[in-house]
């Protein structure tokens, strides 16, 4: 099994087809077609049907498409490794990274790590663990930093990194304020700026302290900006980090909900695959996330 014949495969499993492939790899058709035909050889299955309608994978081609990306990510990242170090303090990071991490520790360092190291590329995506394991699978990302249950990723390196305080909000003037009973948390309705996916645990977790049945009306929302904005008009009650007090909340025009039994904090992890080697420069960035989150829990 060779780079090239993995880097052809990869190309015609994007395309889906064979001109698709040479056009995007610069290569020739037949040079194209040889090489999915080593490959193809050397593993004793066929990856691909081909027919008038085009080049379809098999079961077998699905199958090794996610391997292939992770073994040519590996083989990229080794080689813009040993350029770093021949080059100096080079090369690209790619991380995912949740609203609260965003929020709590990455300003400081990143300008931390700017200072050290301003020819280093970063590309900075917003962390959603359903989303955002696919990518770090396929190598696409270095490392997600985020909210993470502990023992929900078993197959998956997780290091704790910081805990966040977790509170309730509601919009200023909201008539919890007046009369606030939270015997009454089943009969309203909260948001959790969390997915479908992740939304039923993480809620559980954090009202795992709580001696009183949780609300039972949940409404789920990705997006931290619009979970902002609609609490912020509307009666829901809504979970944020406790850093968007200062800085978010007067913009949304919420206040904190005093509960006399506080939500439980959640751990922001670190996840990585299972004994990866990280590049220097993702290292040396993860290393400076690490500091601040230190800093923070002091």
């Amino acid at each position: 099994m060779k780079i090239h014949q993995l880097r052809a495969f990869l190309a015609v499993f994007d395309h889906r087809s064979v001109r698709g492939a040479a056009r995007a790899l610069n290569l020739t058709q037949p040079a194209v077609t040889q090489a999915t035909r080593e490959l193809e050889t050397f593993v004793g299955v066929q990856l691909f049907h081909r027919g008038s309608a085009g080049v379809v994978p098999t079961i077998f081609g699905e199958a090794l498409e996610k391997r292939a990306r992770v073994i040519c990510f590996d083989i990229e990242r080794a080689g813009n490794e040993l350029d770093q170090i021949r080059d100096g303090a080079k090369g690209v990071v790619s991380i995912a990274i949740s609203t609260a991490a965003a929020l709590d520790v990455l300003p400081p360092a990143f300008t931390h790590f700017r200072k050290r190291y301003p020819h280093v590329e970063l590309k900075l995506n917003e962390a959603s663990i359903p989303s955002s394991l696919p990518k770090l699978m396929r190598g696409e990302i270095e490392f997600i930093v985020s909210q993470v249950l502990p023992g929900s990723l078993p197959d998956w390196d997780v290091r704790v990194l910081y805990e966040t305080s977790m509170i309730a909000a509601v919009r200023a003037g909201h008539p919890m304020l007046e009369f606030f009973d939270e015997h009454q948390w089943p009969a309203t309705e909260w948001l959790l700026p969390y997915d479908n996916e992740t939304g039923p645990a993480l809620f559980k977790q954090l009202f795992s302290r709580c001696t009183l049945n949780p609300p039972e009306q949940i409404v789920t929302c990705t997006s931290t900006a619009m979970g902002l904005r609609l609490v912020g008009n509307s009666d829901l009650i809504g979970v944020f980090v406790k850093t968007m007090v200062a800085s978010e909340f007067p913009h949304y025009g919420l206040v904190e909900l005093p509960l006399a039994q506080p939500l439980a904090p959640l751990e922001v992890c670190v996840v990585t695959r299972k004994h990866v080697v990280l590049t220097p420069a993702a290292q040396n960035f993860l290393d400076c996330l690490q500091f601040y989150a230190h800093r923070l829990q002091q």
